[in-house]
């Protein structure tokens, strides 16, 4: 290609980058619910942080007027302490600056092999990735409540990296990840699910060690926590907000004004939970971790008791292995053919984009006692993200590909004893 020709496809990639942007910044004016929340959980860890450091009990705390308080275990209490030493505007500038580049460097870890795997320009498909995975509500919300989400999911994703490479410290990030916030230890069971006893360790003594730090360093309150507030779950908020897109959730607006029955919520964690360990842990023996982490993740969020829409950041990776199957990457033997279907898998990831970019759930947003005012279309579209979290573990496939570099991409990596394509 000459010169012109080089300059004319660079100029046409280039505005497609800023279009896409231009439409992001559209987006978040247009969506019912506004994407800038002023930073609020952000306030809440400051007010938190500081009302400790002087001297008062961490879990007495609230914002405000308001009823919401730190509910992080202590270790992650230890580790926004710093933030009191900053006005509150820096340490938002700081906080975005930071997801920001986390998501980069997320989009990059994910869609670079893609792109290599299928011969799009890298550089092009990473940059026009990066606002789109932007204008889902999960990872805006993450960045406009100034919440942890996609820091927890770079934790786990450095330790899919880093088994694919054999490191001894593998398990690492989860160990981590678990002690910030508990329901990240789910990976845990999942490293022990899939054999990986060493990375296993690893994660429980990371996990251990830090949760041992703020024992010795605040003995009192890790005991309340773990006692007492850690089950506390009316601390969060209402389990029948709209945000709330767990089982739980989804059943709390079901039976409104009643309360969700709790012997049928834990018959369907039950299930949800064997159903989808066992697709993560197939996925994993055919070479496919992130599929495996995916689920693994979106089952965390599926059984927690609260689930807040930016807690469903664990969709941008499912999306990602099923843009790669609607591309042309072959799904592990065994598979359904109605999930190895390349038309399927990017139907679906053109469905989840519209449904999460348009913030759908907050059109049928609604108080308590009035969660069947607008008939059952107003149920299913209050429930859209937790409903379309339940097809994704449904229907994710597993991918097998041979590839010399797999140890250092998100492609799977070739399942032992196969041989290659």
């Amino acid at each position: 290609m000459g010169r012109r020709g080089t300059g004319r496809r660079v100029a046409v990639q280039a505005g497609t980058v800023l279009g896409l942007a231009a439409l992001v910044a559209l987006v978040c004016v247009l969506v019912p619910n506004d994407p800038w929340h002023n930073w609020f959980d952000l306030r809440v860890y400051d007010g938190a942080a500081e009302w400790w450091r002087s001297g008062r009990p961490l879990y007495d705390y609230t914002y405000g007027r308001t009823q919401y308080g730190f509910t992080y275990p202590p270790f992650a209490a230890l580790t926004v302490l710093p933030m009191t030493l900053l006005p509150i505007e820096a340490v938002a500038a700081v906080h975005a600056t930071l997801n920001l580049l986390v998501l980069a460097g997320i989009t990059w870890w994910l869609v670079a092999p893609l792109a290599r795997r299928h011969g799009w320009p890298v550089g092009f498909s990473v940059s026009a990735a990066v606002p789109l995975l932007f204008v889902l509500e999960p990872v805006r919300e993450t960045i406009g409540f100034g919440q942890v989400n996609l820091v927890l999911m770079a934790l786990v994703l450095a330790d899919v990296a880093a088994l694919r490479r054999g490191s001894r410290w593998a398990g690492t990030g989860i160990g981590l990840a678990a002690a910030l916030k508990i329901t990240p230890g789910l990976f845990l069971v999942y490293l022990l699910l899939t054999r990986r006893w060493r990375a296993a360790a690893v994660a429980a003594g990371t996990g251990a060690l830090a949760t041992g730090l703020a024992f010795a360093l605040a003995p009192d309150t890790s005991w309340r926590f773990f006692t007492s507030t850690l089950w506390q779950t009316d601390r969060v908020g209402r389990l029948d907000k709209t945000s709330n897109q767990s089982l739980l959730g989804g059943l709390a607006r079901l039976t409104d004004p009643e309360q969700p029955p709790r012997l049928v919520w834990l018959v369907l964690v039950v299930a949800v939970l064997g159903l989808v360990l066992t697709r993560a842990v197939r996925a994993a023996r055919a070479g496919d971790d992130l599929a495996g982490v995916a689920l693994t993740g979106l089952a965390a969020c599926l059984v927690s008791p609260i689930s807040w829409s930016h807690h469903l950041v664990w969709l941008v990776p499912a999306l990602v292995v099923l843009l790669d199957v609607a591309a042309g990457s072959p799904a592990a033997p065994g598979t359904p053919s109605w999930a190895r279907s390349r038309r399927s898998a990017g139907a679906l990831v053109a469905v989840a984009a519209l449904v999460l970019a348009s913030s759908s759930i907050w059109f049928a947003e609604a108080d308590p006692g009035h969660h069947h005012d607008g008939g059952v279309l107003g149920v299913v579209v209050e429930d859209l993200y937790l409903l379309l979290t339940v097809v994704v573990v449904a229907v994710l496939p597993s991918r097998v590909t041979a590839g010399r570099d797999a140890a250092r991409t998100t492609a799977p990596s070739r399942p032992a004893g196969s041989s290659p394509r």
